[in-house]
């Protein structure tokens, strides 16, 4: 039987929720683009707490894994909120993609050896990465981080 649920993802088999297919589908379009061989767009989802944007970007996630055409990592940043040191982020925010990516062979010991992960050597396939609670992050921090993405 389903049950409301008031806190978190829902889960399709246990909660009651409405179909947000049309939002999906635009997330989705918006991510990848007209032309997803051109590379990669940045979009940013922003709602009051407890609206469903996680929902969502597991959701378009779920979608983009049905192919092959890239690697997608889901990572939630939350554990990560009070820590200010740029360099202690990186090698966290980097072992964690690491171990998503199965890419054992890889050191990040600083927020200078941070871009690493994002070359053409390292990846084996274009990477869509969903960033839960980045703007928790401090803005130092942030800003360090976004300089790295726009270099790629």
């Amino acid at each position: 039987m389903r049950n409301f649920s008031s806190y978190g993802p829902i889960d399709r088999e246990l909660h009651y929720y409405v179909p947000r297919q049309q939002l999906i589908d635009d997330a989705f379009q918006q991510l990848l683009g007209k032309n997803p061989e051109k590379g990669g767009h940045y979009i940013t989802v922003w709602a009051p707490r407890q609206t469903g944007k996680t929902w969502i970007m597991q959701e378009v996630l779920s979608t983009i894994e049905q192919g092959i055409q890239f690697d997608v990592v889901f990572l939630s940043l939350q554990f990560l909120y009070e820590e200010n040191d740029v360099d202690i982020v990186a090698q966290l925010f980097a072992r964690e993609l690491i171990k998503k990516l199965n890419l054992e062979n890889l050191s990040i010991d600083s927020s200078k050896d941070f871009h690493r992960l994002f070359e053409r050597e390292t990846l084996m396939k274009p990477l869509i990465l969903i960033l839960d609670e980045f703007d928790a992050l401090e803005p130092k921090v942030i800003a360090r981080l976004v300089a790295v993405f726009r270099l790629r």
